[in-house]
């Protein structure tokens, strides 16, 4: 039993034998269970894995064997303050969406809530696999049952699956283009060539669903909140928190850069102009998941120390993000807003340094213009006023699209979970050492005082990158209505432009006519209506007359 709270494995055991008992008696559960069990299974595993904070580092479990065709195989856990503090986000992420009402599920189906477990424990294993044969488990089960949770709606299935699949495929092959002879190779020694950047590179991006890798999180008919929280949350936590183990040069080249500031205006807009509250609230956070990778493109810092921040920033951000229609407090936007944008005090103050770096180059200039407009208009999309629908989701009973759908917890537990997850963000923010610490790291510069961070911010290069866009996009939200009255086919035209929808349509359009063309060539080659057999002869007499 000691396995429970000196191992990795006791959480995820806890997490998945516990799913798979809840996934075999799910007909002989009510409503009620259907939402209290999953969240009191997530919560006995979130206070195990708070018990092994106090195990020491490198306390793993290691299984030795040679697989088929005299490959070495091993699989191996490995534990660090590092994994416990990517895990401890991903529990407060994955218990606040089970708190939140309205999952809607699909008749016929297996409610998402009992899929909830399993992803956990799989984002789990990623970020203590020690080892790719490990890791690349992981990363399997990850993303099958994140594409689970995102083939709801159906007609966002097949999209999802395209995406996740090509994530999949790139994370496959990163330690094929290394040159790896052995799937044993301890994950922490492992160095890439150009190919495997490239290719970890872009599992993490599409994981991750920075813009425009983010198609595949956004469907035509939104999802509830709290399935999309999780589909926000916990692949991109394992996904970062995957980037921070390797050395990956390939993140700062002028063309992620370039990249990343695309990506964080394209998204800042799709979020201001969205027609409804429900998209403009999918795209903030993709939003913020782009502002994380380029905050990492721009970083000076390498290992856990890059990450460190941006990890921390991104899953208390979104977790109260996530939190906000439960609640149904007009001040809580506020308090999104602070850990969103990175204030003073909170673990994302760090990221607008690196991005205001961009301020200190002639060639970056231009680009830090283009990050003060994407950050308006994020600013503008966070405290846009809600719809009524919003207002008028009560706690108790949530009409969704199959129905009524009562709300068996407690009004209680949103705020407690809210306040949770804001004293970590608070206490981390003001005393960034002890962040530093709990990831089992040593303090240093920035990363030891929240007054270093705020003496290393310039008048320039620092606080306007945060206040600027503060203030503009207060205005832009105020004062929308009077500025943008009777534009909102415009709007509407962005909002379509800037999601790219339509490139993916178009991808689709010519996928399917090189599909018509490539086996029209085929039916001709193969002889189709003895077309085939005369290009043979004709090929014959041009060599024997050339």
């Amino acid at each position: 039993m000691s396995v429970l709270w000196s191992s990795p494995l006791g959480p995820m055991g806890l997490l998945v034998g516990g799913g798979a008992l809840l996934l075999a008696i799910q007909r002989h559960l009510s409503p009620r269970g259907r939402q209290w069990l999953p969240l009191a299974l997530t919560l006995a595993a979130m206070a195990a894995w708070l018990i092994m904070r106090w195990q020491p580092a490198g306390v793993g479990r290691w299984w030795l064997w040679q697989a088929p065709l005299g490959l070495e195989t091993a699989l191996g856990l490995q534990w660090d303050g590092w994994s416990w503090l990517a895990g401890w986000l991903a529990f407060m992420g994955a218990a606040a969406a089970l708190m939140l009402p309205a999952w809607r599920p699909r008749p016929g189906f297996t409610p998402p809530r009992l899929w909830t477990p399993f992803l956990l424990a799989a984002s789990l294993l990623v970020m203590t696999s020690a080892t790719w044969t490990t890791l690349l488990t992981g990363w399997a089960l990850l993303l099958f049952l994140t594409g689970i949770l995102a083939g709801t709606p159906a007609e966002a299935a097949p999209r999802a699956w395209t995406f996740l699949l090509s994530a999949g495929l790139s994370l496959l092959l990163t330690p094929l283009f290394n040159g790896l002879g052995t799937l044993d190779v301890v994950l922490t020694t492992s160095s890439l060539n150009l190919q495997a950047q490239l290719l970890l590179s872009m599992a993490v991006v599409i994981a991750a669903g920075v813009y425009p890798f983010h198609v595949w999180l956004v469907a035509r008919s939104p999802r509830a909140r709290g399935p999309q929280l999780l589909l926000h949350l916990l692949p991109a936590l394992a996904a970062l928190h995957l980037l921070s183990r390797f050395q990956v040069p390939l993140l700062s080249s002028f063309s992620w850069i370039a990249l990343g500031i695309a990506g964080l205006l394209g998204s800042a807009l799709a979020a201001w102009a969205a027609a409804d509250d429900d998209r403009a609230w999918v795209y903030v956070a993709i939003n913020r998941a782009t502002w994380v990778m380029l905050a990492l493109s721009l970083s000076r810092e390498t290992g856990a120390y890059r990450m460190l921040f941006p990890l921390a920033a991104l899953g208390i951000g979104l977790t109260v993000w996530g939190l906000i229609p439960r609640l149904e407090k007009r001040w809580l936007r506020w308090l999104a807003l602070f850990f969103l944008m990175g204030f003073p005090f909170t673990p994302g103050f760090l990221l607008n340094l690196d991005l205001s770096q961009l301020a200190a180059s002639v060639l970056g200039f231009p680009g830090w213009i283009l990050v003060l407009l994407a950050q308006t208009l994020t600013v503008a999309a966070i405290l846009r006023p809600g719809p009524a629908s919003h207002r008028s989701q009560g706690r108790w009973n949530v009409k969704g699209k199959e129905g009524e759908v009562k709300d068996f917890l407690p009004g209680w537990m949103a705020p407690w979970m809210l306040g949770l997850v804001a004293a970590f963000g608070l206490w981390w923010g003001i005393s960034p050492a002890a962040l530093t610490t709990t990831a089992g790291l040593a303090p240093h510069g920035v990363f030891a005082s929240a007054w270093a961070q705020i003496r290393a911010a310039g008048l320039l290069t620092g606080w306007m990158t945060l206040l600027l866009p503060l203030l503009l996009g207060w205005l832009l939200a105020r004062w929308r209505d009077r500025l943008f009255a009777g534009q909102d086919v415009w709007l509407d035209r962005a909002a379509s432009i800037a999601d790219l929808g339509w490139l993916v349509q178009l991808f689709r359009a010519g996928c399917h006519y090189a599909a018509l063309a490539f086996g029209f060539g085929a039916d001709i080659l193969d002889g189709a209506g003895q077309f085939g057999w005369v290009l043979l002869v004709l090929l014959i007499l041009w060599l024997f007359f050339r």
